[in-house]
């Protein structure tokens, strides 16, 4: 069990709703989670990122 369990409605609603921010951030290609840890940038490749296409239904 995690240590830091929410213990009243209201945290736990406001870690769902910080679950979901995420999640839309990532699907939309921002990402901005806070467990998200950043890559070092010595381990990066030397080209810069090219998006990726995305097909509209």
């Amino acid at each position: 069990m995690p240590d830091n369990t929410p213990t009243t409605h209201e945290e736990n609603a406001a870690r769902l709703r910080q679950a979901g921010k995420c999640l839309r951030d990532i699907e939309a290609g921002r990402f901005q989670c806070d467990e998200e840890k950043p890559q070092p940038t010595g381990e990066l490749a030397d080209e810069p990122a090219t998006p990726e296409a995305v097909e509209q239904d």
